[in-house]
């Protein structure tokens, strides 16, 4: 039997089917929207060779109209690029170039500048130094004004604190007292001094007499500035008439002589306490009481007002203070007034720093005379007798207690002028000959320096001395 399904290769369909193709592509179809166009047959396309065609080949409306193949209704993927086809070389941009070169430049300007600008030093230095173990010794101090220079010199520096308290008026009684006050007295005569003796009388502008209690010597004019000396004066007779605020006062006593004019006197505050007759005043008990409670808290205050004080080059001795006082005792007494006034000073001694380190450092045995300073000053005590009174004392023995550290001085700008320029190298064998340093240590900016700067400005000395 014969097999169907091989094809009949020898029918006559077979062998006529390439011309009836032909005729079929040779046809016109004669319709109105070809206008008399051939028409195109979808013919099976041939089967390309994957090594010359485009993977993703782009495709047009005319390839669809004729495409064989069933479309597909889903979405349409974007077209792709050739996977093989070269990557496009890109230029590098020349703005990129000129901001790394410019970028460049700034950088080696500015490790110039920071080099030899702004270039510094810093020389820490340790100085040679000194722990007392325990001093307790009197040194002998002399006001700074004295020529005397064997011994320390001290100044003293004063503050002062006032309060009022109003007593009650609770006592009559008679009183009869003389007005007194401070005067100065002046000598526009010639240069030499003029004594003038206890009782020597001094007359107001009203024609009131003073006196004083004790001889003076009025000392000699000095060019065309009078001599000048102050003075208590006391009224001559009892009552408030003596009471005066200002006046300028004459000498009876030369009269009628070339002296006349040129010796007179001119009240330093007001002339107070004249009364005579019946008043009414504080009891002496309720004066007594203000006194002493005001005192307690005057003290307290004045003394802390005193620890305020500082002075360069010196060293205040705060346990050597001295309080005074001032009132108005007599006034409240007089019945003049009623309201107790009171005025606390604290006197404040302060030595020498730089002679009173040398007194100390004398007592360590090998001080070689160099300049030292006194450090932990805090621990030091100052005891002085009660006897000896700052004010008005040119010499005075003070005992000396407490465990301070000398210090011997360096000097910085020396220190200075030694390295500028120099090479770090050169730093150690130019300390060493300083005798007042222990050791040194040096940084510099920027770090990679290699010689100290020539400008003086740009070094810096600074000192570190260990804790005790």
């Amino acid at each position: 039997m014969q097999d169907i399904r091989k094809p009949y290769t020898r029918s006559r369909s077979n062998n006529d089917l390439q011309s009836r193709v032909e005729q079929f592509e040779s046809a016109r179809y004669k319709r109105e929207d070809y206008d008399d166009e051939p028409v195109r047959i979808p013919v099976k396309k041939t089967r390309r060779d994957l090594n010359t065609m485009d993977m993703y080949p782009r495709r047009n409306r005319e390839d669809d109209l004729y495409d064989d193949t069933e479309e597909d209704d889903g979405p349409r993927l974007p077209p792709r690029r050739d996977i093989r086809a070269p990557r496009p070389v890109r230029r590098k941009s020349s703005v990129s170039t000129i901001v790394f070169i410019l970028g460049m430049i700034f950088l080696v300007v500015g490790i110039t500048l920071y080099t030899y600008v702004f270039d510094s030093a810093t020389i820490t230095i340790i100085p040679k130094y000194k722990d007392v173990a325990s001093i307790s010794q009197p040194f002998v101090f002399t006001k700074e004004s004295s020529t005397s220079t064997a011994n320390i010199p001290f100044v003293i520096d004063s503050t002062s604190i006032s309060k009022t308290k109003a007593l009650t008026l609770s006592e009559s009684r008679k009183v009869e007292s003389k007005a007194s006050g401070k005067i100065v007295v002046y000598n526009n005569y010639d240069g030499s001094p003029q004594k003038l003796i206890k009782n020597t009388r001094f007359e107001s502008s009203k024609g009131k007499i003073y006196r004083i209690n004790q001889s003076i010597e009025v000392p000699g004019k000095r060019g065309s500035s009078p001599g000048s000396v102050e003075v208590t004066i006391y009224a001559d007779s009892n009552g408030a008439d003596y009471n005066i605020d200002e006046a300028t006062f004459s000498i009876p006593g030369f009269k009628g002589t070339a002296r006349e004019g040129a010796f007179y006197a001119k009240s330093k505050g007001k002339i107070t306490g004249g009364a005579s007759g019946n008043m009414s005043l504080a009891s002496l008990s309720d004066l007594n009481a203000a006194k002493d409670s005001m005192a307690i808290e005057l003290d307290k205050d004045v003394r802390a007002k005193v620890m305020e004080i500082k002075r360069d080059g010196y060293v205040p001795m705060y346990s050597a203070v001295e309080v005074t006082y001032e009132d108005n005792e007599s006034e409240v007494l007089q019945g003049l007034t009623g309201t107790y006034k009171v005025t606390a000073t604290g006197n404040l001694m302060l030595a020498k720093g730089s002679k009173l380190a040398e007194a100390v450092a004398k007592t360590l045995g090998d001080y070689d005379n160099a300049p030292v300073r006194l450090t932990n000053t805090e621990s030091i005590t100052y005891t002085r007798k009660d006897s000896d009174h700052l004010v008005g004392s040119s010499t005075i023995s003070i005992l000396v207690e407490g465990k301070p550290r000398v210090v011997w001085e360096s000097d910085a700008d020396a220190i200075k002028e030694m390295v500028k320029g120099k090479s770090r190298s050169d730093f150690k064998p130019l300390m060493k000959t300083v005798s007042s340093i222990d050791s040194a240590e040096i940084s510099f900016s920027p770090l990679w320096l290699s010689h100290f700067p020539s400008d003086l400005t740009k070094l810096i000395v600074k000192e570190s001395l260990p804790k005790r």
